[in-house]
């Protein structure tokens, strides 16, 4: 008879620990998910609506286009981005590395939030 009781607790302790793996599991990645999204992805995202101005240095998107006579001569000066970033960009000015800042555009770009557009990236309108 004891032997039996043993099973009764095994069996339930089994019932109840194959849904808590489940649902447990995907609540965990879905957190997971969260945090990347809020402490990762937000941050550039908000940058890329409120940011307009880069160090030219980091532009390297604008030689092609203007060739490179037009570009600013000093390393410090601004110029005006049109919406469009590169990673380098987004490296700079968040002190981020560009394999991180390449990471957060996948996301970004498989979630439908940003477009390549003219060798950088912009926010989908």
């Amino acid at each position: 008879m004891e032997f039996l009781h043993r099973w009764q607790w095994l069996v339930g302790g089994l019932i109840a620990a194959v849904p808590a793996m489940y649902y447990g599991a995907r609540k965990a990645l879905e957190t997971w998910d969260w945090y990347v999204h809020r402490f990762r992805d937000e941050p550039i995202l908000q940058l890329m609506r409120d940011c307009k101005l880069v160090p030219a240095e980091h532009n390297f998107a604008l030689e092609p286009q203007l060739g490179p006579n037009h570009l600013p001569a000093t390393p410090n000066a601004l110029i005006v981005k049109e919406g469009t970033y590169s990673v380098g960009d987004l490296s700079h000015i968040t002190k981020r590395s560009r394999r991180s800042i390449g990471k957060s555009m996948r996301r970004l770009r498989a979630q439908g939030k940003v477009e390549l557009y003219r060798g950088g990236f912009r926010l989908k309108g």
